[in-house]
């Protein structure tokens, strides 16, 4: 499978990974050597403001787009991306699956699954049924009778479960993208948490876990289950409420609180100061801790990775751990946890720093990583085009 992956690139092919959230967008332009596993970060930026005109003023320090391939990453009320399996039962099952069969089972998982996702992904993106597209899927895996196989062709089988991904977009952002991008340079849409979640079920090898993406206003939660990755909630819990917290404590401006966090995480304070802020931290991280409990209970794990895109102060102490209901092992999620376990050589030619970058390059990792040219993809990516209409050009 590395080989059919390492046939599809030139060397030192160039990359431009987007993340685009409900109100800010980092990109990344990149260089990748995949016989060697070497990417270079060659330009990073930030912006704070996603709408369309903003956007393109954003794309414009990456210079000349053309020619580089395009992965986006995007927020969870823009895109859906679900990680499971279907289980299509043959009436003929004492045949030989030959190809216009496969492409006949292919078809019926696919439509299996989205007609019984498409309510649940409209209902968490805040649109009507009929505003979801699914623009991508990636076959996985297949068993046959419950036995992973990997060419199913020639085989018996009464039961045939497929193992894929399955993107879903809302139309209104189908329709921007076609503004934006050419079409032809974007070789991988996802949702930015599951596309996180299964790089680091691939690089940890974890069967169940949480992880916890802590933005500034707000706190989204993936569960990973055995091969499944899935979009849990978000709650109302991020950097602000600590800021928050500080400012009414010490009677200062959010500016200043968050100079005061700073000091903190530099113990550039007395040491009377430290403490008080200390106890103020622990109060906020209660209530994160709670949060995470409940879910941990639901998914039966107490493997929970953190993914935090600012600076929390105690965040992996022992003081935090305590304020679970049950046993939890926190780990940090930055680049060394992918570019270690998975063999990457990564270097940066920017100013940027893993916690920044480890998103971005996910996106990379997990395009790398899917099935790309084999048949039982190509299948799955033709019948894509009947289950997602054209959006209005």
């Amino acid at each position: 499978m590395f080989g059919k992956i390492l046939s599809l690139f030139r060397r030192d092919d160039r990359f431009l990974v987007l993340e685009i959230f409900d109100k800010y967008v980092r990109g990344a332009l990149i260089k990748a050597d995949p016989a060697e596993k070497q990417v270079r970060v060659l330009r990073f930026k930030e912006g704070n403001s996603v709408d369309d005109a903003s956007l393109k003023k954003f794309l414009k320090h990456f210079g000349n787009l053309s020619g580089n391939k395009i992965i986006l990453g995007l927020d969870s009320h823009l895109a859906t991306t679900v990680y499971a399996a279907t289980v299509v039962v043959r009436d003929n099952f004492k045949d030989l699956i030959d190809e216009p069969n496969l492409d006949n089972l292919i078809s019926q998982a696919i439509w299996k699954f989205f007609d019984r996702q498409r309510a649940r992904v409209a209902s968490k993106m805040s649109v009507s049924d009929m505003d979801i597209v699914l623009s991508d899927v990636r076959i996985r895996g297949i068993k046959l009778d419950g036995h992973k196989v990997v060419n199913p062709l020639g085989f018996k089988a009464k039961s045939v479960e497929i193992q894929f991904s399955q993107t879903f977009l809302t139309r209104d952002i189908v329709n921007r993208i076609k503004k934006l991008f050419p079409k032809n340079q974007i070789v991988f849409v996802g949702e930015c948490g599951t596309t996180w979640s299964n790089v680091i079920g691939r690089a940890t090898e974890a069967e169940n876990f949480v992880l916890a993406n802590l933005f500034f206003d707000k706190t989204s939660v993936f569960i990973g289950d055995r091969g499944q990755r899935n979009y849990w909630d978000n709650f109302l819990w991020g950097q602000y409420n600590v800021m928050q917290s500080l400012a009414e404590e010490l009677l200062v401006s959010a500016p200043i609180s968050k100079e005061i966090i700073q000091r903190y995480l530099t113990d550039n304070m007395s040491p009377a100061l430290k403490r008080r802020l200390e106890s103020l931290f622990m109060k906020e991280l209660h209530l994160l801790a709670n949060s995470l409990s409940g879910v941990m209970a639901k998914s039966d794990t107490k493997m929970v990775y953190i993914h935090s895109l600012f600076e929390v102060p105690n965040l992996f102490s022992n003081s935090f751990k305590n304020k679970f209901d049950r046993p939890v092992t926190l780990v940090p999620v930055d680049l060394d946890l992918v570019s270690q376990n998975l063999g990457f050589k990564i270097e940066c030619k920017c100013e940027a720093d893993n916690k920044q970058l480890f998103g971005l390059l996910a996106h990379f990792i997990e395009w790398q990583m899917s099935p790309l040219d084999d048949k039982m993809s190509q299948i799955a990516m033709r019948r894509v085009r009947w289950l997602a209409p054209s959006a209005s050009e």
